[in-house]
This record gives C-alpha cells, sequence and structure tokens, in this order.
C-alpha cells in the first residue's frame, strides 16, 4: 500500500512516521522537495497511490488568504485523488466551523476547507491543539524577552497520536467519514505554556476580546461531549519526550 502525504510540516512528518509504522510506503510532497501544491498536477504527483493525506499549512492569518490557499490546495488534491482513485484524508481542527470562532480568519478558512473536502469525498480528521502548540503561539507573540500568552481553554492532544489516527484512516481500520479527537486533558494555554518549558520569563496572560476571544476562554475549542480522546496526558507526553 502507497500514500502520499502533502506537507513536510510537523504534522506531515509525524504521519509519515505512522504511517511507516502501520507498514505503508509514504512519499512526503512540499515545497521543501519541490512540489507547490497551487500549481503542480495533482494527478502526476499521486500516481498509483491508494491515499492522499491532506495536512497543508499557511503562515496567513487573514481570513481571505487563508481562505484561499486551504480551499485551493483541498480542491486540487481532491480532484486529483477523485482522478486516480486514491482516498483523501484531510488534516483539520476541532470546532473550527462554530460560529463563534469565525472572528479568527485561519480558523474560518479551516472551516470552509471542511466545505470543499466534503464535497470532493474526503476523509476528515479533526484535532485539537497538539502539545507543540505552546511552543509555536508563545514564539509569535514574543517581543524580546517579553512574551504574551492568550487566555485559551483547550484540550492539547499528542500529535503523534493524531497522526495514528489518519494512519488507521488510510489503512481501512477506520472508515467514517470523519473523525474529531482530542486529548485526555483540560487545561489553559498558560498552564501548557509553563509545563511544557515555553512560557517566557517575562509573560503577560492576555484576554483577547470579543466573541471570538471569549469562545477561547469558555473552552469551544475544547470538542463536544463526543470528541474521541486519544493519546497520553501530558504528564505521559512529558516524560516520553525527555527520554526519546
Amino acid at each position: 500500500m502507497e500514500a502520499v502525504v502533502i506537507g513536510g510540516g510537523v504534522s506531515g512528518q509525524a504521519i509519515r512516521y505512522a504511517l511507516t509504522m502501520h507498514g505503508v510506503r509514504v512519499r512526503v510532497l512540499s515545497r521543501s522537495n519541490g512540489f507547490n501544491v497551487l500549481t503542480d498536477d495533482a494527478v502526476r504527483a499521486l500516481g498509483a497511490a491508494d491515499a492522499v493525506v491532506e495536512a497543508t499549512g499557511t503562515q496567513a492569518m487573514s481570513r481571505k488568504a487563508a481562505t484561499e490557499f486551504f480551499t485551493e490546495s483541498t480542491r486540487r488534491i481532491g480532484e486529483g485523488a477523485q482522478q486516480t482513485g486514491a482516498h483523501h484524508i484531510v488534516l483539520s481542527i476541532v470546532n473550527c466551523d462554530h460560529p463563534d470562532v469565525q472572528g479568527l480568519g485561519y480558523y474560518a478558512a479551516k472551516a470552509t476547507q471542511e466545505q470543499v473536502a466534503r464535497a470532493h469525498g474526503a476523509t476528515i480528521v479533526r484535532s485539537t491543539q497538539w502539545f507543540e502548540f505552546a511552543a509555536q503561539i508563545v514564539s509569535r507573540a514574543r517581543f524580546g524577552p517579553l512574551g504574551i500568552v492568550p487566555s485559551m481553554t483547550m484540550r492539547p492532544v499528542a500529535l503523534d497520536a493524531v497522526a495514528d489516527v489518519i494512519a488507521e484512516c488510510v489503512t481501512g481500520q477506520r472508515a467514517e467519514a470523519g473523525y474529531d479527537v482530542a486529548g485526555p486533558q483540560i487545561m489553559t494555554l498558560w498552564d501548557l505554556a509553563g509545563r511544557t518549558g515555553s512560557r517566557p520569563r517575562l509573560a503577560i496572560p492576555l484576554a483577547v476580546p470579543g466573541r471570538t476571544g471569549r469562545a477561547f476562554r469558555d473552552g469551544t475549542i475544547t470538542g463536544g461531549s463526543d470528541v474521541e480522546l486519544v493519546g497520553p496526558d501530558l504528564d505521559e507526553w512529558l516524560a516520553r519526550r525527555n527520554t526519546a
């Protein structure tokens, strides 16, 4: 069995590893090895692959730019998958389509991407924020020694566990149209950043104003009661990371 992973970031690499552990031959295509998902021929890129996992990302934060990227990416890969017969799987975010978080352009773009994915018959695996998320968001809000930590209630998950769910979709162990997965613990971003060593000594918690800010604080992005809990808790994840 062969799968193509579109996207060479941390998620793409985690998915590649999980697929390999499931006995799947994997090709990773990304900008780093010369593949542009917005312009290159998807049919040629997929070849005879049985599945394609779309784990693309963009630095664009505006709703317009992010939406243009994700919808075009998914349209092109979806059409390529339909022509080649590959099973198309898209990585997304739990509750990105909730009305209260549409004020954040990236979430709104992912929600629109999901609509395109469903129209093309793709499987959608949505996860909550990964444990690695704390370092990513805090690093983007640093001003010298000072760091801003947005107030957020979350249910972080191990990226490796999410990748394993995707691998099970590729191999047919999971056959539903979509899955929502999260980690086993609810915590704040402030606590996650502190426990993972991502929070700078000079850190300021910031309550983002407005409807979207309230949604992030009240746990909207943790998922509903039916979200599937996967992977280790934070203590187990940290112990594994420290012994790796």
